[in-house]
């Protein structure tokens, strides 16, 4: 196979050559990497490839044996590699353990041939760091790829890969995806497992996941992570069902809420207005019920208390991996904006923990509501064009705190009431935004509501396709 054959296929594509014996994993994980080598000087996407694939013995029925991959190096986790998670305080840290998630992973059969970079712990939606440098967009290197997934994004949107991991705490793999036009959907709380460390009591925000090209590809990803696993803090009462075999049914016809609404954050760019009206009117076309309305649920100062969350999990993750270093969270090894973060998050009391977790409590009741009159709710995953590289959203800028945070919440001001409520969301690539770049169309569910948003972005896959749009860098 040659490359340029090889950047047709998505996951399950590859995986089925080679359960056919028409290709090898190593054969393919030499394409991945000849790939890698063409773009990633022009994307600095790619933190480390290994010298060998990572990869086990994939489970009976694995639906990904033997596709290359990327780890972001950030979250889910495997014994003995290194994660440093985008920061000079973790530089050279190994992983102790294997995280449910990516046991997962490896079970589905995929062979890991490197990490994919992150900004700074996640902490931010541009993929630029002190450590590592700047991750840029492959549809144009003067913007940003998004973050804190950037790299994964880069790497599936440039053909390296057909899928890669991302995980999302405030939309990390939603906002990246709109970025560099591919699919990233954020699962229901309580989805896909967080352990062994981690669980949706102590880790309310985050959500495991990936970016991918293809909706069947993150169906059958879907199939493969969601799997609660012994000792979880909470009980996974969601219906067992295939998401991809669910693909195999006829389309349905859904009640779909569409908002126009700032959300509190200035308004809509006009062409993103535009590109939202458009598929609106295409879903309008296909038979779908598209009327405008907006949650109560939505209000300005929600990002007040997601501040709260944002600044106390900096705070937390910074000073657990600390001892583990045998380095100080200071400025030599923390870049400006999260050792702001650090310090305001040490200051929040156990009462603004607990407040904030009122208001998101009181938020999913009020979506939850919404949702008994409507399957889907539609807006744009930015709301503004995608900034260039270099700008103040940066970890490093030398902004305020406040500054840094107003700027980059104006951006999506969308997506982290996914992860404040535990409500699943999807960013599909359908629309196109300022300048020619990718623009993802978002849509809520009702909690445990996967299913919809899978068939939502499958009709659309099919209606407003973006398989065949390539980017400027791209490995063939």
């Amino acid at each position: 196979m040659k490359l340029g054959e090889y950047v047709k296929y998505d996951a399950i594509g590859l995986a089925e050559l080679v359960e056919k014996g028409e290709i090898t994993p190593d054969e393919l994980a030499t394409l991945a990497q000849e790939a890698a080598k063409k773009v990633n000087d022009k994307l600095n996407a790619i933190v480390s490839i290994f010298d060998e694939p990572y990869q086990e013995e994939a489970i009976e029925g694995a639906k990904f044996r033997g596709v290359p991959t990327f780890m972001k190096d950030l979250g889910a986790s495997v014994i003995g590699i290194t994660q440093e998670s985008g920061s000079r305080l973790t530089a050279g840290l190994v992983s102790p353990l294997t995280t449910n998630f990516a046991q997962n992973v490896l079970n589905s059969g995929f062979q890991l041939i490197g990490r994919s970079a992150c900004p700074e712990f996640g902490l931010t939606l541009t993929t630029e760091s002190v450590s590592h440098g700047i991750t840029r967009n492959p549809w144009n290197t003067d913007h940003i790829a998004g973050g804190s997934s950037g790299g994964s994004a880069a790497l599936v949107a440039s053909g390296v890969v057909p899928l890669a991991h991302s995980n999302d705490g405030g939309g990390s793999t939603r906002i990246p995806a709109s970025c560099c036009g591919n699919l990233g959907l954020k699962t229901s709380r309580g989805r896909v497992s967080l352990g062994p460390i981690m669980n949706d009591v102590s880790s309310p925000l985050i959500a495991e996941g990936c970016n991918s090209r293809t909706v069947r590809d993150t169906a059958a990803f879907l199939d493969a992570v969601s799997k609660p696993a012994a000792g979880e803090g909470v009980m996974n009462s969601f219906i067992q069902e295939s998401f991809l075999a669910g693909l195999e049914k006829a389309p349905e016809t859904y009640s779909i809420a569409v908002s126009f609404d700032d959300w509190g954050s200035g308004p809509l760019e006009s062409g993103i207005r535009d590109e939202l009206e458009r598929i609106a009117q295409s879903l309008r076309e296909k038979g779908h019920k598209v009327e405008e309305a907006t949650p109560t649920a939505v209000q300005a100062d929600y990002f007040d208390a997601f501040k709260v969350l944002w600044y106390s999990l900096a705070h937390f993750v910074v000073h657990s991996v600390a001892p583990m270093t045998n380095r100080t969270p200071d400025s030599s090894t923390l870049e400006s904006i999260t050792l702001k973060m650090v310090r305001e998050g040490e200051k929040v009391t156990g009462f603004d923990v607990n407040q904030t977790m009122a208001l998101s409590n009181q938020m999913s009741r009020e979506f939850g509501e919404f949702f008994h009159n409507w399957d889907l709710l539609l807006t744009p995953t930015f709301i503004k064009g995608t900034p260039k590289v270099g700008g103040s959203i940066t970890l490093n800028s030398d902004v305020s705190l406040e500054q840094w945070f107003d700027e980059a919440s104006s951006l999506i001001p969308g997506t982290p009431i996914a992860n404040m409520t535990g409500l699943p969301a999807i960013s599909v690539p359908c629309a196109i935004g300022p300048g020619g770049l990718p623009l993802g169309m978002h849509f809520f569910a009702a909690m445990g509501n996967e299913r919809v948003l899978i068939d939502i972005a499958r009709q659309l896959e099919e209606s407003e396709p973006w398989i065949n749009r390539t980017p400027s860098v791209y490995a063939v």
